[in-house]
């Protein structure tokens, strides 16, 4: 099969190195705007299934691996790939519901912010992506640390079945009854995955009575003082309450108040997901109990935030055309620990736009894990995200975040595949599973892909 043939049999758009418009298409493939300069050979939009299996064929046929693009939203742009076919799923948004079953099927471009808008209209929910423009590929292809995580559990548990296009070309589904090590590997293989998924079964939730949330700012100094009082309450908070622990820029009302500290305050934010506001309140009640709270810059309690609000506020964190770089680690440590080393970098932090979170998270245990390749976890996540918006600031931001990450990695005990990278340093990749799940992987990656024509981890072309 040559490329005429492949446009001919492909319902989608094929695009080569050669096309005048592949470097604007090339750039539009990554979100993040800091875009490698890895270059595919080719790049097929595809429109539905067909043209999915037509392209893993042609590429095979023609001696060249297969990188794939969910949405675009892995932040170091994995899908671009040199001399790579690039099969673009970003054309696939359908969505499918059966509310009394509790079942959607879902194409692999839809975003967190659509697949919300739809359950949310019929009384229903999903621990969808914390970033409303994620897609839900490459998001429950990672595992999932959505919404609710610890009640709701991660989102790749709730993964039913998925429609597979498998290294030979051919369509699999994979479910519970058939194909089981497929579907063991959907939940949380990551960008290493063998195979392109082309739809998934998803089994959702009811959407809780009330989501509150509860904000409060802290001077920049406290932060280790705040992790250690919020640490030692938080596995004591009710499995439907989310919190987090940020270190951000300042808000304006605040903000003069913040300039001794380079702009920035830290931060505990608490969600609750609850069956009415009444109980959520109470949820929350335990943070005006903090013995810090006299020394609270500034706080909003029990504010309404439906997952559609979470998400508008989320995106005030991660605008568009913006350059970034991120980092993760699951960590046992003791929180003042690790926001004190972070509390010192972020005093000569080069961008204000730049944040960290961390996120407590343990209650999932190694039993809700068992069926999924998804299987690194710990106490708390962390995440170091550096953003700017100039070009000229790369180099000033890049040295930052990478001795922030440097310091911070003596902490943890792994990473997690969505948000690490594992081409800078390869080596995470297999730092985010738990040894069992990795050596699995890699046996399931001979069988299903022995020729390797889907990238695995490692490569780096």
């Amino acid at each position: 099969m040559d490329l005429k043939e492949l446009r001919s049999r492909v319902t989608g758009a094929v695009t080569t190195s050669e096309d005048s418009h592949y470097e604007r298409l090339r750039r539009s493939m990554v979100w993040n705007r800091l875009v490698p300069q890895r270059r595919p050979h080719v790049v097929v939009q595809v429109a539905n299934e067909n043209a999915i299996a037509e392209a893993v064929r042609f590429a095979r046929t023609n001696g060249m691996k297969v990188a794939v693009r969910g949405g675009g939203h892995s932040w170091i742009g994995y899908s671009l790939r040199d001399d790579s076919l690039l099969i673009d799923l970003g054309r696939l948004k359908s969505v499918s519901l059966d509310p009394q079953a509790r079942i959607a099927i879902i194409q692999p471009a839809v975003t967190s912010q659509d697949f919300n808008r739809r359950l949310a209209a019929e009384g229903l929910a999903f621990p969808v992506g914390h970033c409303p423009t994620v897609p839900m590929s490459g998001f429950l292809l990672n595992g999932g640390i959505g919404w609710n995580y610890r009640a709701w559990g991660p989102s790749c548990c709730s993964v039913e079945a998925a429609r597979i296009v498998t290294a030979d070309g051919n369509l699999v589904v994979a479910s519970e009854k058939e194909n089981t090590d497929l579907l063991w590997a959907v939940r949380g293989a990551g960008p290493g995955f063998f195979g392109i998924v082309t739809e998934y079964t998803v089994r959702v939730f009811p959407a809780p009575g009330a989501i509150i949330t509860s904000t409060y700012y802290y001077p920049l100094a406290m932060v280790s003082e705040v992790g250690d009082w919020i640490g030692s309450i938080a596995q004591e908070l009710a499995n439907q309450v989310e919190t987090t622990i940020f270190i951000s820029a300042a808000p304006a009302e605040i903000a003069d108040r913040c300039r001794g500290s380079n702009g920035f305050a830290c931060g505990v934010s608490a969600t609750a997901f609850a069956e009415n506001a009444e109980a959520a309140a109470s949820m929350l009640k335990v943070l005006e109990n903090c013995p810090l709270v006299a020394d609270c810059l500034r706080r909003v309690v029990n504010f309404p935030t439906p997952i559609e609000t979470l998400h508008r506020m989320n995106s005030l964190s991660t605008p568009p055309e913006h350059r970034y770089l991120t980092e993760t680690m699951w960590t046992n440590s003791p929180p003042a620990n690790v926001l004190a080393a972070s509390r010192e970098r972020f005093l000569e932090a080069p961008s204000t736009k730049s944040t960290q979170l961390f996120a407590f998270l343990a209650s999932v245990n190694a039993a809700e894990l068992a069926d999924c390749a998804y299987s690194m976890s710990g106490d708390a996540l962390s995440i170091c995200s550096a953003a700017w918006e100039r070009p000229g600031d790369d180099a000033a931001n890049r040295a930052w975040h990478s001795d922030t990450t440097a310091a911070l990695d003596e902490y943890a005990i792994g990473h997690y595949i969505g948000e690490s990278d594992i081409l800078a340093d390869p080596g995470r990749a297999e730092r985010c599973f738990d040894k069992e799940s990795w050596q699995r992987l890699q046996i399931l990656r001979g069988k299903y892909d022995p020729d390797g024509l889907f990238h695995s981890f490692f490569s780096q072309h």
